[in-house]
């Protein structure tokens, strides 16, 4: 039976595993005849343990009907890829290992060949190329000639104080010799941090495909990191985004607070375009090159909260940008009488509309993901109708928009739409599903249902939000069911497909995601009212909701309630564990938040303190008017001891570690031993406090850093976490369950 168990979970995982997700889109060509997307798709391959990347191009009528599609074209090992705006060429960054050696190359494809190849090390202008979401570029001109990019800085090389030199060395060899400094090979060299290991300096890099030569753009200031750059309509100049490092590199994967401008780059020559003290993102330009827009927020506060939509009139006399899309502190009123909480999300490569007016974004609204148009001129927004699914635009060309479609019950599907004016009005885009997902078995007999709770009290945020995803129905008290807080802790809950949490739900689980207070999508209020309130206000919404989701649906069994959750849902987790002992029977935590005291000092984000209020984070830090130094975390500045203190208590209090002699729940920990943003000790403290107390508990330990998402350890710790859950929430006993 136990045997039998295993396996079932094991073949379901399979059975998920074999929908790909879509990871992207381009409109390749939107004539009147024909419409040609190229989609980009990731697939876990299992038994490579590996995640395949592959290419899809499907063909359309100007019906949106699909006459032709071609077979997936494996793409692994590219990273990045463009084509010019012709797509007569193509651009292909690509990673191999030649002799053990991993290599970067840049390939020059035309419709019939490989035209040029560049081995990046051989050229040695700079380090690797950036990939990530965060820095990446990779634009051709609008001349067709030159290729833009941001890599890792060429470093001078070093050797030892002493080192032995070869007999009779030649002569030639020595100004090779004068460029290496000696005593700087230990020399520390600060990254970004958490999924950012080794991106310490980046510096914007240009290949010009007629001379065969790659230079370093100058003139960006040493202390700034320049990012997601693009060129400007003439190809004279480079707009992007430069981070502020000095004094201190702060992580910045899920934190849009770092203080940053939208710049200019031309002739060497270097201006900010975006005022002082804001945190920015995304600069695009409209397709006539007049306007500028980029999403921007105060620096510091909250690692993520709402932006404005900022707009400047590229190449005129105006200095300052026009706000398009302020920031909503709880919610507006827009067109057709919907309500609109804020902008969340980030702007697609392509995002206006053919007659550079209307611009098209898609954010997180309660719990899903909506889009919409913008007039620019009018500042009107109107939400493009939907059903319940969320829905996110992936690219904009010519008028055709090419949408990500997905909910919890359903994998994400690529489908095409066509932008008539008339949608501004009534937010209808007729669109077409362009690729297929293949029906989960079983799924016939689940639902998914968002609901909201409003508290009755004095609290300014009285509200927050639950998804309940499981059995439609059942006999009354027999499905065991997880609670599931979201990590962040500024994010929330979307209705989008999770392979862990399909797993639980076909193996029997019902689950309920709980966007708490302090979650984004409801407001910046919301988001701002969590500080000074964890391990407090979060905790009581989860309870809520546990106590919520029997009343309204009575077949969840009271007596069989796990807890399931990752960085502050571990946190969260771990509190509800030890603060309700009988109410929840079993608890997979992974890289848990465990005594925040502890962990504020050594994590890639120490200005996280969301223990304390942004009244007492201003008391300890002075904050010496933020606005007016530019630079909200200041370490610079000394606290009297008996604040740091005080600081310190308040961390603690608010910690799970406090109430750890509460817990009786069997725990399963899964863990980091690279995460940079809580630290694997957190874990293991958590791990040796429960063994102490004999509370039955299992400790995983992997090589890998934060999400746990690489291909070996996703399988391992998702199958695991199922299995522990079914045997101490269900009842289910497995063979050997670890101990």
């Amino acid at each position: 039976m136990a045997s039998n168990q295993v396996e079932k979970i094991v073949n379901l995982y399979k059975t998920l595993a074999k929908n790909p997700s879509l990871s992207g889109a381009k409109i390749i060509e939107a004539s009147n005849s024909r419409i040609s997307i190229l989609s980009a798709w990731s697939q876990r391959n299992l038994e490579r343990k590996a995640n395949q990347k592959f290419f899809q191009t499907h063909v359309l009528n100007p019906e949106l009907q699909v006459q032709s599609e071609s077979f997936p074209v494996d793409v692994t090992t590219e990273l990045l890829s463009a084509s010019t705006v012709d797509e007569k060429r193509r651009a292909v960054l690509r990673q191999v290992t030649i002799e053990n050696s991993t290599k970067q190359f840049i390939e020059i494809w035309d419709k019939q060949r490989l035209v040029k190849n560049y081995d990046l090390a051989a050229l040695d202008v700079h380090g690797d190329v950036y990939t990530d979401s965060e820095f990446a570029s990779f634009e051709w001109s609008s001349d067709k000639t030159k290729l833009l990019y941001i890599a890792e800085k060429k470093l001078p090389k070093s050797e030892p104080f002493y080192k032995q030199k070869p007999l009779n060395k030649k002569d030639t060899d020595k100004k090779e010799e004068d460029e290496v400094t000696v005593g700087n090979e230990y020399i520390y060299k600060p990254h970004w941090g958490e999924q950012l290991v080794g991106k310490h300096r980046s510096i914007v890099a240009v290949l010009d495909t007629i001379t065969d030569t790659i230079s370093a753009l100058s003139g960006i200031p040493d202390e700034l990191s320049p990012a997601q750059v693009i060129w400007t309509e003439d190809n004279q100049g480079v707009v992007g985004v430069a981070w502020k490092h000095e004094p201190r590199y702060l992580g910045l994967i899920a934190c849009t607070n770092r203080l940053s401008w939208i710049f200019l780059l031309k002739d060497g020559e270097y201006k900010n375009l975006s005022s002082d003290g804001c945190a920015v993102r995304c600069p695009r330009f409209s397709p006539d090159g007049k306007n500028l827009i980029w999403l921007e927020r105060e620096a510091g506060g909250v690692h993520h909260n709402a932006h404005r939509l900022m707009c400047l009139e590229f190449n005129s006399d105006k200095t300052k940008a026009d706000v398009l899309v302020d920031i909503v502190q709880t919610s507006v009123s827009i067109k057709n009488a919907k309500d609109f909480y804020g902008l969340y999300g980030r702007l697609s490569r392509r995002c206006w509309s053919s007659d550079s007016r209307y611009i098209f974004f898609s954010t997180p609204q309660q719990n899903s993901i909506h889009s919409y148009i913008l007039d620019t001129k009018t500042k009107v927004i109107t939400e493009i109708k939907n059903d319940k699914s969320s829905l996110s635009i992936l690219d904009v060309k010519d008028d055709v928009i090419a949408f990500w479609e997905t909910s919890i019950m359903e994998p994400a599907v690529l489908s095409i739409g066509k932008f008539n004016p008339e949608a501004v009005d009534n937010g209808i885009i007729k669109r077409n599903k362009v690729s297929n997902v293949t029906p989960i078995s079983g799924s016939e007999n689940l639902m998914y249902e968002a609901s909201e709770y409003h508290y009755d009290n004095d609290d300014e945020i009285k509200h927050f939000n639950f998804i309940y995803f499981g059995p439609k129905s059942g006999e009354e008290k027999s499905v065991p069911f997880i609670i599931v807080p979201h990590g962040g802790p500024h994010s929330n809950y979307t209705n989008v497909f999770i392979l862990d949490y399909a797993l639980f739900v076909l193996s029997g689980l019902a689950v309920v995601q709980v966007n708490y207070r302090g979650s984004t999508g409801m407001g910046s209020k919301n988001v701002e009212y969590l500080q000074g309130k964890v391990g407090d206000v979060d905790v009581k919404d989860c309870v809520t909701a546990t106590n919520e989701a029997l009343r309204n649906y009575p077949w969840l069994n009271p007596n069989k309630i796990g807890i399931s959750g990752g960085s502050h849902g571990g946190f969260l987790v771990t509190h509800l564990s030890a603060q309700y002992p009988d109410l929840y029977k079993g608890v997979v935590a992974r890289n848990p938040v465990i005594d925040i005291a502890a962990m504020f000092t050594i994590s890639d984000i120490p200005d996280c303190r969301n223990a304390l209020s942004k009244e007492e984070k201003i008391k300890y830090h002075h904050d010496v008017c933020a606005a007016a130094i530019s630079q909200p975390f200041d370490e610079s500045v000394p606290i009297p001891e008996s604040e740091q203190v005080e600081m310190l208590v308040k961390m603690f209090k608010c910690s799970p570690i406090i109430h750890v002699n509460n817990v009786k729940a069997p725990t399963l920990l899964c863990i980091g031993s690279n995460d940079l943003r809580v630290p694997a000790s957190q874990g293991k403290l958590w791990y040796q406090r429960l063994k102490a107390k004999n509370v039955k508990t299992k400790m995983l330990l992997y090589e890998d850093n934060h999400p746990l998402a690489s291909p070996a350890v996703e399988i391992d710790n998702v199958i695991n976490a199922c299995l522990w859950l079914h045997e101490h929430v269900s009842g289910d006993k497995t063979e050997d369950s670890g101990s």
